[in-house]
């Protein structure tokens, strides 16, 4: 009961918000723009629609972020609901690296799906898990990225391959960066533009308050952080969840795409975040193993002190004005 009210507190930020959010002026524009229907635009076909549909019939840009949240807020409320021990501890994560999704852009929406063709994985349902990666790249075309996710999930990689795996990936950012240059053409145009901007200046940090050298420490302790902890927990949790060992798998490349990726351009890590979200149902699995209620309450505030560092992050260190003041379509 408390998880559906919490879903639908962030659900509900995520529409009646007004002027919040990184890319809103973009956004807004595309949607006034978008007047007739089938027209030819950058952004993807069933994005591009939806606009189309909220303009044409409701003619309000609250119309479309409320439809666009309800199918984000379906998917990522039924991934957690279905994959998560414990459903609030997983929005609580989610809240504290990316606001619960509640000022969502295009990736948010697909990843949400992706997260939810998770379910389709552990059950070994081929064709769903396909459709939900297609109608994720509806929205956001890097979301092909995930299609390995079917195989890399069922791969047994020891504990010392895995160390290595993250180990090299940061050593190879050089030759996967030569290698993206040379295979970028293949997937059109609009991916090859903007492939081309984020090569182009490798120090930029997209309009965020920290420096380069920041984002990359924060983000390799971060990740390291809770890989350790994940990989220390491995027994135990595999015996209990017979998933876990894979969703560890699906984790890892996040972190090797990451690594891989953000010496090349900052921009380049949203590569990882279809894998990356795997985090919010890994993390509250650790919870189950902790015995006793006083010391799961100290692992508890523990747990917050983390959360409130990386919300703070979030927020001071990167794009403080995009949030604060939250303005809502009540206060315009």
């Amino acid at each position: 009961m408390a998880f559906g009210v919490f879903s639908l507190f962030f659900f509900i930020l995520s529409f009646v918000r007004w002027e919040i959010g990184t890319d809103w002026g973009t956004y807004y524009d595309f949607f006034e723009s978008s007047t007739e229907w089938g027209k030819q635009s950058v952004f993807e076909w069933g994005f591009s629609r939806l606009n189309e549909f909220a303009n044409i019939v409701f003619g309000n840009y609250t119309a479309l972020l409320f439809i666009l949240g309800a199918i984000l807020f379906a998917f990522q409320t039924a991934a957690l609901y279905k994959l998560s021990p414990y459903p609030i501890t997983s929005l609580l994560f989610l809240w504290s690296v990316s606001f619960g999704n509640a000022m969502f852009i295009r990736q948010s929406i697909s990843t949400a799906i992706l997260l939810f063709s998770v379910i389709y994985i552990i059950k070994q349902k081929f064709w769903p898990f396909l459709i939900c990666v297609a109608v994720a790249m509806l929205f956001h075309r890097t979301s092909f990225i995930f299609l390995p996710a079917w195989w890399i999930y069922r791969m047994k990689i020891k504990p010392l391959w895995l160390w290595i795996g993250v180990g090299a990936s940061v050593l190879c950012t050089v030759m996967i960066k030569n290698l993206i240059e040379s295979l970028a053409g293949a997937f059109g145009p609009i991916i090859q533009a903007k492939i081309d901007m984020y090569l182009s200046d490798s120090e930029t940090t997209f309009g965020t308050a920290a420096s380069l050298v920041q984002i990359i420490v924060k983000g390799v302790l971060n990740k390291l952080a809770v890989f350790l902890f994940l990989m220390l927990m491995m027994t135990r949790a595999s015996e209990k969840y017979p998933y876990y060992k894979g969703l560890v798998n699906l984790y890892w490349v996040g972190i090797l795409i990451y690594f891989s990726t953000i010496g090349i351009s900052v921009a380049m890590i949203r590569f990882s975040f279809a894998y990356d979200i795997l985090q919010a149902i890994l993390v509250p699995m650790l919870f189950v193993f902790v015995q006793g209620s006083t010391n799961k309450m100290l692992w508890f505030f523990v747990f917050l002190l983390y959360l409130s560092a990386r919300l703070y992050v979030l927020l001071v260190g990167s794009y403080y004005n995009l949030f604060v003041p939250f303005k809502t379509i009540f206060s315009q």
